[in-house]
Parts: structure tokens; sequence; C-alpha cells
């Protein structure tokens, strides 16, 4: 297949990992680690809502911090809201140059307003060292 032409559709993982505003970090944190990912996307509330994005790193982050007295509870305490999303149909090009522009290494996939995915640095990396063999 040719890498110019790959979308976030072709190299997104389908199964996604997803927790709720309330969900305690705690049981955020089991999530990741038994489900074997570094994030989970955070379910809208409405349909006029955005999705969010929780990552290990927001954990290590909120955990560490400066702050120890003030623990963060639940997953609506750190989580990065909205999520920079991408279509199904964007080119890997132009998701690698929004990870880039923005900082982010994952980017939930949107088909309107239904979740399909999650596109990761990672998914791209083995994909183009997959195509190097």
């Amino acid at each position: 297949m040719d890498a110019k032409r790959l979308c976030a559709k072709d190299l997104m993982q389908r199964d996604v990992k997803t927790v709720s505003e309330a969900t305690p970090v705690a049981a955020a944190a089991k999530l990741m680690r038994d489900g074997g990912v570094s994030s989970l996307v955070v379910e809208r509330c409405d349909e006029s809502d955005a999705f969010g994005i929780l990552t290990r790193k927001d954990i290590v982050e909120a955990l560490t911090g400066f702050e120890f007295l003030e623990t963060p509870r639940t997953v609506a305490e750190i989580m990065t809201k909205p999520a920079m999303t991408v279509s199904p149909n964007l080119s890997i090009y132009f998701c690698l140059q929004m990870m880039r522009m923005v900082g982010v290494r994952r980017l939930p996939v949107v088909d309107g307003e239904v979740l399909v995915g999650v596109l990761s640095n990672t998914d791209v990396f083995e994909r183009a060292v997959a195509d190097l063999r």
C-alpha cells in the first residue's frame, strides 16, 4: 500500500477503551493497565459535548504534582477536553502534522458523531517500520 495514500482509518486502533468523566482515576489507571493501553477516550456527556482523552502521562503528572493533598479523584479533573479529533478519511500526513503542531500523540477518530478508533504516533511508526522491511 502506498504510504502517501494512507488515511487514519487504515492505521487506527478500532478497539477503543473509553471511560466517563465520573470514573475514578484509580479505576481508569487499572483499565489502562489491564487493557494494555496508554490512553482512554472520555465519552461525551451528550450529543452537544466533545470527546476528551486521558493519558498515562496525565495520571502521572497529576499524582506527582506538588499538590499532594489534592489528589485527583475523577477523570474529569485531569483529562484533556476537548480532544483533537480527526475524520477516518484524513490522510496520515495531515494527522501527523496535527499531532506535531498541537503536541499530542493520539487522535480519536470520529465518523460524524461516532467514535470509530484512535490513531497514535506509534500506529504510524510501526507501519512505517513494517514498510521498510
